[in-house]
């Protein structure tokens, strides 16, 4: 009989994590004994989960540690402090898988979506961040398996726990790609897609270089995609990209089935990105945009720099006439990194392998 595997998720079916979690089900080889655990108050799962044994909690340690398999059995958590807590600590489940792992003697396997919130020495949450930190690095001591989706969050967990051997995962597109099949891309239409802090962080840092390329009528209209609202955000939004004099304007979409969003990502031409080099292997919507073989427009566009920020086009590359053959060559091989370095079935696979799991011959 294999072994109980249980996955443990701030959430499924819906949200980032939620997300990375079903796309990984459906790249994972069948697993006979696997169950889901969620904290009570988790976005539910979606039908797509409905297969498989989905278990709610309490945020306590007794209540998870009841629910986690006995001898013998693996662990694989889908690791963020604020998913899992309001204030970004989860005490509850960092105690509850240390008992489990030094009274099991099963597997743990941790992927860590995000770690801690650095906050100054000043500020009231430092103390908070010191606990996480300290408790982060006993739970590492116990780990069979840690893994996480960004270069630098691997040097911070390091940090704590030297002896761990950290591997770097980058997430996957949370865009599937409708079809194969480039269509033709519309000149001057830019989308702008992400959560709308995310959004207007863009529109506030790129400001001038994006009045700029609609002047120079580099950029012609913006498509905005992606959840998230409030009354003041929609204002705030809704005033820069007026204050941009695009010639086509913009459209505002809000939040779109997946499949009207891979369509909008195959026809437009760029694609406007304002988050640091930090934040690209662990951003779904950058890799969705590069899986669509779009022309990514940051202001951390850098030649110099490693894949993929050397791919990125800066609006300094845009005003200067650079060439569309040049264009085209940097969006196939955007594409082609994204591809290689993040396709959900290597996702699934490097998975399979952290928790153990025989991969079937292709």
């Amino acid at each position: 009989m294999t072994d109980e595997i249980v996955i443990v998720s701030p959430e499924l079916g819906s949200g980032g994590i939620g997300d990375y979690t079903q796309r990984l089900l459906d790249h994972l080889p069948q697993i006979e004994r696997l169950r889901l655990v969620i904290p009570r108050d988790g976005k539910a799962p979606a039908n797509s989960l409905a297969r498989y044994q989905v278990e709610a909690v309490d945020a306590r340690a007794d209540a998870l540690r009841n629910k986690l398999p006995g001898q013998g059995g693996k662990v694989f958590v889908q690791y963020s402090g604020y998913g899992f807590h309001r204030f970004g600590y989860p005490r509850w489940l960092i105690n509850a898988l240390i008992e489990w792992k030094e009274e099991s003697q099963g597997f743990l396997a941790i992927m860590f979506h995000e770690i801690w919130t650095f906050w100054p020495v000043w500020n009231k949450n430092y103390l908070i961040q010191q606990l996480h930190r300290r408790d982060l690095g006993r739970l590492l001591r116990v780990a069979d398996k840690t893994l996480t989706s960004t270069p630098s969050q691997a040097e911070h967990l390091t940090a704590l726990s030297p002896r761990s051997e950290i591997q770097v995962l980058p997430v996957g597109s949370n865009i599937r790609r409708a079809s194969m099949v480039d269509g033709a891309r519309q000149p001057g239409v830019a989308v702008l897609f992400g959560l709308q802090f995310s959004r207007i962080r863009a529109l506030r840092k790129m400001e001038a270089e994006l009045k700029a390329l609609s002047h120079a009528k580099k950029i012609r209209k913006i498509v905005v995609i992606g959840a998230g609202s409030s009354t003041q955000g929609d204002q705030e939004e809704r005033t820069r990209l007026q204050a941009l004099g695009l010639s086509e304007g913009f459209d505002r979409r809000g939040p779109l089935p997946e499949s009207v969003i891979s369509e909008l990502l195959s026809t437009a031409a760029f694609a406007i990105w304002a988050q640091g080099e930090l934040s690209v292997t662990k951003s779904g919507t950058f890799m969705a945009c590069a899986a669509h073989g779009l022309n990514i427009i940051s202001c951390y566009a850098d030649a110099a720099k490693s894949e993929p920020l050397s791919l990125l086009v800066s609006p300094l590359d845009l005003m200067k006439e650079i060439t569309k053959a040049e264009l085209q060559s940097r969006a196939a091989r955007l594409r082609e990194w994204q591809e290689r370095t993040s396709a959900w079935p290597r996702i699934a696979n490097e998975i399979a392998r952290a928790l153990e799991i025989e991969i079937p011959a292709s």
